[in-house]
Formats: structure tokens, sequence, C-alpha cells
């Protein structure tokens, strides 16, 4: 007997996230709606990957633009800038409408989405990282409330351009040079290409070298006329969702900070990361839970046999672990952006170390949930394929592991921040920066498992 793919509800089949944040009718709604309708329309979006129509035209499948109507229509971007009414007549999700999201609350509905679509979760991110650099900034407010907004005729995405030739990790390196607030350059890694709202990075011409010398500018690529999309990469994942190289001319845009408003909005992204990460774990073992508790072996359930109960409740004690540091560095970025001091100096070292520890993560726990299933997991018709390939990308975006390690080490140096995650614990010589950060968000991870045991019955 072949088990049929679960319909469980993701809200319902998440117990750990809903101790973690809460009973909320907008979470439950989005647990519903992700299972039962992103879920399909992810797998046909990625057999249907958009294309570039010339000169700057990008044409989507319709499964696409319908998941944009449930992740945008929820309002865990534009709620945050501008709240309003949810759009769906469910009488569920209209008990909590308008209410402002905490991150929390924001983040969570963001991590059911990604559990059924990696690809769209990317611009997501994007969307709201620009429109969080900007509203801190008090710039643009006819822009903001457009960012992410629920009405698909109002709506603007964004997208954040660094990455070149001449530098990935090595943003230093960038060539890009802004004259007179006009960009010309290649960028070579773009996602989300066709964003309405889009910050770079550029050298003013004349500049001191490396991350110094450059600048963040808001490009606003529609009907600009310095603006060219080359072409689109073919990606191993997140296929839904177009990457391209972009040709800047010329290309008139607005200044507005140094390179730490890019930082900022590298950090959220990052955070938004180890969110999707968690996602894709919790997904994949809502796939191989569902399947070895139905399929029949050796004349019992799988899950009955006592080496894959305890690969599955390993999976599932990773998961947690993973799950409530990220939770409780988004829980840092709210207390942060009260005030709170101390705070923002454990967000600045948790993000770095739980980027690269989730990140490597996923891609092992979707593989082992793979193999619990077996063949039929290796195959198209199975979502597995697709969260592998899509989970590949999360150890790169944003920093790779060895660059985060680096981070999280340059901060705790220079401001003692790893001393409010490691109480009275040894850890390795900062010599080996990757061993060091590992072994911290380990620590830190096993410290709130047991905190999180002791006042929930998870």
């Amino acid at each position: 007997m072949i088990p049929s793919p679960p319909t469980k509800s993701y809200w319902d089949a998440s117990a750990a996230l809903r101790a973690i944040v809460g009973e909320n009718a907008r979470l439950v709604e989005m647990g519903k709606r992700a299972a039962h309708e992103v879920a399909p329309l992810a797998a046909e979006a990625d057999r249907n990957p958009p294309r570039l129509v010339p000169p700057n035209r990008i044409e989507y499948h319709p499964s696409y633009r319908a998941m944009e109507e449930i992740a945008y229509g929820s309002g865990m971007v534009c709620d945050k800038y501008a709240p309003s009414p949810v759009a769906s007549p469910s009488p569920l999700a209209m008990k909590n409408a308008g209410a402002p999201l905490t991150h929390s609350q924001a983040f969570g509905l963001g991590y059911l989405f990604a559990m059924a679509e990696m690809g769209l979760y990317c611009p997501v991110c994007m969307t709201h990282g620009v429109a969080r650099v900007l509203n801190r900034r008090g710039l643009r407010s006819d822009i903001v409330p457009r960012l992410g907004a629920r009405d698909a005729a109002t709506r603007w995405t964004g997208a954040m351009f660094v990455t070149e030739k001449a530098g990935g990790s090595d943003v230093g390196a960038n060539e890009t040079i802004a004259r007179n607030g006009r960009l010309t350059g290649l960028k070579w890694f773009c996602s989300n290409v066709d964003a309405q709202a889009v910050l770079v990075t550029a050298r003013s011409e004349g500049a001191s070298a490396g991350t110094k010398g450059l600048r963040t500018y808001l490009l606003l690529p529609r009907g600009n006329p310095g603006f060219q999309i080359e072409r689109l990469k073919d990606k191993l994942g997140v296929r839904s969702m177009p990457t391209g190289e972009v040709r800047l001319t010329d290309a008139p845009a607005e200044e507005i900070g140094g390179f730490d408003a890019m930082l900022e909005m590298m950090n959220f992204s990052r955070l938004y990361n180890a969110v999707a990460s968690v996602a894709i774990i919790g997904r994949a073992i809502y796939e191989a839970r569902s399947y070895i508790e139905q399929r029949l072996a050796f004349g019992k359930r799988v899950i009955e046999h006592p080496l894959a109960a305890a690969t599955l409740a390993e999976l599932e004690s990773k998961h947690l672990g993973a799950l409530l540091m990220t939770f409780e560095t988004i829980r840092a970025l709210e207390r942060a952006d009260a005030g709170d001091e101390d705070a923002a100096r454990l967000h600045r070292i948790l993000v770095p170390v739980v980027k690269a520890f989730t990140g490597k993560l996923a891609v092992a726990c979707v593989s082992e949930a793979m193999e619990m299933i077996g063949g039929n997991a290796f195959v198209d018709d199975s979502p597995l394929p697709r969260m592998l390939r899509d989970a590949q990308v999360l150890p790169i975006w944003e920093g790779t592991t060895n660059i985060l390690c680096l981070d999280a080490l340059r901060v705790a140096r220079k401001e003692g921040t790893h001393e409010l995650l490691a109480r009275d614990v040894a850890l390795p010589e900062e010599r080996d920066a990757r061993k060091w950060a590992f072994q911290l968000a380990e620590t830190f991870q096993r410290r709130l498992v047991e905190e999180f045991r002791v006042r929930s019955k998870i």
C-alpha cells in the first residue's frame, strides 16, 4: 500500500510553532491555505518557471500569481506598515483583521507559507526588507505602503542587487559606479529581478576601496531608461521566482545611505533565510511522518520499527532546537526595535549564527526525510526532490556558512555578545571560527530546548 499524500493543515501539524507563537486566527487560516492551496500551486509554478520577454518584462505562470495573492493577501508584509482589513471573507481570518502584527506573528505566517513554497518567500523577504529600511529612515512614505500591499493593482515588490562578477561574498570588491545620482555596472545575481523598488550598492566615483566606499541607492526600475535585464539564471532550485543579470547604464537612483543601509537589509534577509530553513525542515518532517505512519513494511507500520522511530525523533529534535533558536532571534529583534540595547546586541550575534546553522541543517534534514520515505521520495511525483533543490540555496544566500561564522566571531570580539548565549561554557579556540560558531549554536539550542520543555507539554 502506497500512502496517500498528507492533507493535514500545516498549523495543526506544527505543535511547536503553536506553542511558540500562540493561537492566532490568521496563522490558522494560513496553515490551511498553505497545505491545501499553496502546496499544489508551488509544484505547478516549479514546473513552469518565469521567462524573460524582452526588453524587461517577466512572464509568470498563473500559479505564481495565485500564490502572490495568498502570501501578500495575508498582510505579512503590509500590515507591518499599513494595517488593513484581511481580504478573505472567512470569519476565522477576520477575527484578527487589521490587528498590528508582531514580528513573531509575521514570521509565523511566513513559516507556514514557506513550508509550501520557498521560491516566492524570497521576494516576500526582500519586499519586507526594502519597506523596513526605508521606513526606519523616514524615507519614501509614498512607496512604503505599496510594498507588499494586499491589492495586486497597487502592490510593489522589493529586491536587493548586490552580487557582481567581481564580488559575491567579497562585497567590497564590487565595481558598480555612481556618478551624479546615476548607476553604471552589471549586477550578476538579482532575485525578484522585476521588482519595482530595489536597493542597490554602488561606489561613488573616487570613493575609497572596500565596503567603506559603498553607498546604498534606491532604484525604481519601471520605466528607468538605464535598466536592462540581460538574461534569467537557470537555477538548481527556487525556480518559480526569477533571478537575472541586470545591466545598469546611467540609471537614475536615489541615495539613501551608506553600506550600513544595505547591511541592515542583508541581516533582515538572513533572518528570513533562517525562517525558510526551519520551515522546509518542518515540511520534510510533515511528509515523512505521514508516510511512515501509513506505510507497512515487514508486517507492521514503518514508524513501529525502532530505527525508523528513532530517526524521526532525531529529526524532530533538530527541528525543535532550530525553530526555538530562530524565534528567539525574532523576539530579540522585537525587543531591539522597542529600544532594548541588550536585545540589539543579542540579535547582532544571533543572526549570523542562526542563519549559518539552520541553512546547513536544512539540506541534511530534507535529505534524511527523503531517505525515510525511500524511492517514492526520489521521483518528482513527490514534493521532496523540489524541496531538496530549494533547500540547497539556504546555506548560500545572504552569506555562505564560513562568511557567517566569521561575522559572528567578529561581533563577539567587538562586543562580547557570545557571553549572552553561552553561559559558563568553554568554546573552541577562536581560530576555528566555524567550529566556534556551531558549538555556540548547539549550546544555545540545548538551553532553549530545556527551558521550552519545562514550560510546555510538547
